[in-house]
């Protein structure tokens, strides 16, 4: 990747746009992939609504069978954003609750009913009832900066402990942990490049940062809030932005078998890392623009989405968590975004954009974002 795609990478990445130019890396000995679902095969696995403008990150609350969408419309300064609140079976809109400032992340504390969005732009989090769509705090955490704020990426909480970790993908990693019961700061952690990616062991006490630089993943213990070690490729060997030879955007952890899945929007492929060894596992080849990943215990399944060319399109890849063979790739034009695996491990939500650039050729004014429900059983019924 050239600095000047890097540079592209890094600005557009706290709105989560980013389109990341480099081919994937070929894998040493990587199976033979089974031809990719036409879009007739994976048809009935699939429920599909292009209803959202601006959709980011997508969260699934089995209990109250409900799906909340984080949406940023626009990017003018001071526009709303809002949180589209879907039913989780059919995507039919239930609600729509209007925010006074742009969500892009979401995570949902499901004992305690609380929707936590990250408004990136404003370095903030929106804590919001999640029954009743009620705005009940705000809590800054980013430090003023030019004309603005330290941006907020992804945010993973702690439930049971009542601790919220929150990264910011700038030159000046920052990690911060957030006491939710008291809604107040308890650990600014500053350290690493592009901290953007994130994971959570709950019974380790360790929380993950992933990023770029000589050490891309950060771990930082919950409790102390301090960085107590790192996860490397080796790869980079020297320090700055255009030396980094990977960017870990996006991470997902088995913490049972204690293993990271990492994003690599540089390399446009899937790293499997060992926590104990902080060895590369294995390295599967995903696509240009590789974007989010999720882990599926319930059937031993990763998913990756990867955003395609400048002037392509994306998709979703499967893999199976133990060889790590991509087992089904969907074409999901234009541009998959964020991932949710459903609570029962059946279902897959998928955020996916349209091309907002005027030169593509899927460019479409007023088009809308999409969401998607994929029905893993019966995606398995259509690759055979």
């Amino acid at each position: 990747m050239t600095p000047k795609t890097r540079t592209r990478w890094r600005m557009a990445l706290p709105a989560l746009m980013a389109l990341a130019l480099a081919m994937p890396a070929a894998a040493q000995d990587a199976p033979t992939e089974p031809a990719a679902l036409t879009a007739a095969q994976f048809a009935p696995a699939v429920i599909r609504t292009d209803s959202i403008a601006g959709a980011y990150e997508v969260v699934h609350w089995a209990e109250a069978g409900l799906v909340f969408v984080a949406s940023v419309p626009s990017f003018d300064k001071g526009s709303a954003g809002f949180i589209h609140v879907l039913d989780a079976n059919d995507l039919r809109p239930i609600r729509r609750i209007q925010l006074p400032r742009r969500p892009f992340a979401l995570a949902l504390d499901r004992s305690a009913g609380r929707l936590y969005a990250g408004n990136t732009l404003d370095g903030s989090l929106t804590v919001i009832d999640a029954r009743g769509g009620q705005i009940l705090d705000t809590i800054q955490l980013g430090q003023p900066e030019g004309e603005g704020f330290e941006h907020t990426r992804m945010i993973v909480l702690d439930e049971e402990k009542g601790l919220a970790f929150v990264t910011s993908p700038g030159r000046k990693g920052v990690t911060w942990i957030v006491d939710t019961r008291a809604g107040e700061l308890l650990h600014r952690i500053e350290g690493g490049l592009w901290t953007a990616g994130a994971a959570y062991d709950a019974g380790a006490g360790r929380f993950y940062a992933g990023g770029g630089g000589i050490e891309e993943i950060a771990v930082i213990d919950a409790a102390s809030g301090e960085r107590v070690g790192a996860i490397s490729t080796g790869d980079t060997t020297e320090e700055g932005e255009d030396a980094s030879q990977h960017f870990f955007v996006n991470l997902a952890i088995d913490a049972e078998g204690q293993r990271l899945f990492a994003a690599d929007a540089d390399k446009g492929a899937l790293y499997v890392f060992d926590i104990a060894s902080g060895k590369v596992a294995a390295q599967v080849p995903v696509g240009p623009g590789t974007l989010d990943v999720a882990y599926n215990p319930a059937r031993s399944e990763i998913y990756a989405t990867w955003r395609g060319e400048k002037a392509g399109t994306g998709g979703l890849a499967v893999i199976d968590a133990g060889d790590y063979a991509v087992k089904q790739r969907l074409s999901l034009p234009t541009n998959p975004n964020s991932l949710e695996v459903g609570e029962d491990g059946r279902t897959l939500f998928v955020t996916v954009k349209a091309p907002h650039d005027k030169e593509h050729p899927d460019y479409r004014e007023g088009a809308m974002d999409s969401v998607i429900r994929v029905d893993l059983e019966r995606l398995g019924e259509g690759g055979e």
